[in-house]
């Protein structure tokens, strides 16, 4: 069994009843078990204009599953949750549900199809965010460093201002706490 990290977001629809059904819709005996879900998150959109907030959360699963055979239930899962992909526009786009396989184990791979780690995580807090919460010493593959610590880098590239403003806001029981607002002042990732 190997360990693996996945990224939800929805910005379309109920993000909280989209994001928790998909992921216990990955449950499937003998080949993924779930381990945890990090706390559900509301972000703004990051490459993309959207007028919709996105939810977003992070799992851990151990599975039998290869990669790719990960990413194709990924994919179905997406879909039986009305993703509709529309190959005519490009770029980001507002969806039902996104699946991100964020980390295989340790593995290290760039295809057209997939590639592990996934190559934005480290420029986005609303994965690290919540993959630091239930990963924190969690080692990148490539990098050695920690989840947290990747958390860390990202929160001092925006305060220095070499990466544009992110918010994110922790929900508990559909009701959003304090955000935490990621500018050129001061963050501190507990």
């Amino acid at each position: 069994m190997t360990r693996a990290y996945i990224g939800f977001g929805s910005n379309l629809g109920n993000g909280k009843e989209l994001v928790l059904s998909a992921w216990m819709r990955l449950a499937i005996p003998g080949k993924v078990v779930l381990l945890k879900l990090s706390s559900l998150y509301v972000t703004e959109a990051v490459g993309l204009v959207s007028q919709s907030l996105f939810t977003n959360a992070v799992g851990e699963v151990e599975t039998d599953l290869q990669p790719f055979e990960l990413l194709h239930l990924l994919l179905a899962v997406e879909k039986e949750h009305g993703r509709q992909r529309d190959v005519d526009v490009a770029g980001y786009q507002d969806r039902t549900l996104d699946l991100d396989l964020l980390y295989f184990g340790a593995t290290v791979c760039s295809t057209s199809e997939l590639t592990l780690p996934h190559p934005r995580l480290a420029d986005r807090l609303f994965v690290l965010v919540p993959l630091a919460e239930i990963a924190p010493d969690f080692q990148d593959p490539v990098t050695g460093i920690t989840m947290k610590g990747v958390a860390q880098q990202l929160l001092l590239r925006i305060a220095q201002g070499a990466v544009p403003p992110q918010s994110i806001s922790q929900i508990e029981n559909s009701v959003a706490t304090t955000p935490l607002v990621c500018n050129r002042g001061n963050a501190i990732l507990k």
